[in-house]
């Protein structure tokens, strides 16, 4: 007797989901790298990081490697007391540095720094996108600010998506988790892979945060379909360790406090074969007309518009 295997609705979708991704991937491959250091105020320590773990992944065949919020700038307060006197030149010449080194990997970096407007206005708390030809192709600016942020950046006021090998990729940083426009702008251009860069650490122990942003990191992933790679501090006491969400949900992440990398390649179909996977939401939610995706105010200020000059 012929046996017929029915399948739900729901499942026939996520099956579906991941198939036609994979089938439109599959002429090309991405391997991400996610790491996790103890960012420091320290701008050479931070270097030494960031140099030593993109030799790292580009020996593990990596494309594309994530590093932390203010990876080498260091994060203020707690990092660096103020941007006043700050050494910008020793922050250039380290990211030229970098810049070359990823040239040299031939490796895509997504390098979390501040970027230098000019001395009456503070600073921007920056992704440099850097190219696998070692150039700064493009830079996406912190867009929420926390309170304490406002005292010493300025915010962004734009997206950033960039195409690599096939996968439309975006950009974000830490609070900009906290509010949903910010990721449904970016599922409305279609973008797949976020790479959204935290520095929750130096913390004096466990809060609220340890569990609230794992539940953001997830929930935008699942709501809007999209692999979430999510880097953070490793410096203590950080809330939670440097993850990777999938557009179910699922979750996979480094031991908290401890640096290292956390590798994924596209197509994903890891977890899909180790257990049913079910995605929800195939219902993008509308888009406002007028909609405001920063807050603070932004600086017209050229060095602000030039999204691939140095720091």
């Amino acid at each position: 007797m012929m046996r017929i295997l029915v399948l739900p609705l729901c499942v026939l979708f996520s099956l579906s989901y991941f198939s036609t991704l994979a089938q439109t991937s599959a002429a090309e491959k991405l391997k991400v790298a996610a790491t996790q250091f103890p960012v420091s105020g320290n701008i050479k320590e931070n270097a030494n990081y960031i140099k030593k773990f993109m030799r790292e992944a580009a020996s593990n065949g990596a494309n594309i490697i994530q590093f932390p919020e203010a990876a080498l700038s260091g994060y203020p307060p707690v990092d660096v007391s103020t941007f006043k006197n700050y050494d910008w030149d020793l922050l250039r010449t380290e990211t030229k540095e970098i810049m070359a080194l990823a040239g040299e990997l031939h490796m895509w970096v997504v390098l979390g720094s501040a970027h230098f407007i000019s001395e009456n206005e503070k600073p921007l708390n920056c992704l440099y996108i850097i190219s696998d030809e070692g150039k700064i192709v493009d830079r996406y600016d912190k867009s929420m600010l926390t309170d304490g942020d406002l005292k010493y950046f300025t915010p962004g006021n734009h997206i950033v998506i960039r195409e690599i090998n096939g996968f439309k990729i975006g950009f974000l940083i830490c609070y900009d988790s906290c509010f949903p426009e910010m990721y449904n702008i970016y599922n409305h251009k279609d973008v797949t892979i976020m790479f959204h860069s935290f520095y929750n650490a130096r913390h004096e122990g466990k809060s609220i945060l340890d569990d609230v942003i794992p539940a953001e990191i997830r929930v935008r992933a699942s709501d809007n379909l999209m692999w979430v790679v999510a880097s953070n501090s490793s410096g203590d006491y950080s809330s939670w360790p440097t993850c990777i969400a999938r557009p179910d949900g699922s979750l996979e992440s480094l031991e908290r406090g401890v640096p290292g990398i956390l590798y994924r390649e596209f197509p994903d179909n890891k977890l899909t074969t180790e257990f049913s996977s079910w995605t929800h939401n195939n219902k993008k939610m509308a888009l406002p007309e007028k909609e405001t995706y920063h807050n603070g105010k932004p600086s017209t200020h050229p060095r602000a518009a030039d999204v691939k000059s140095l720091p």
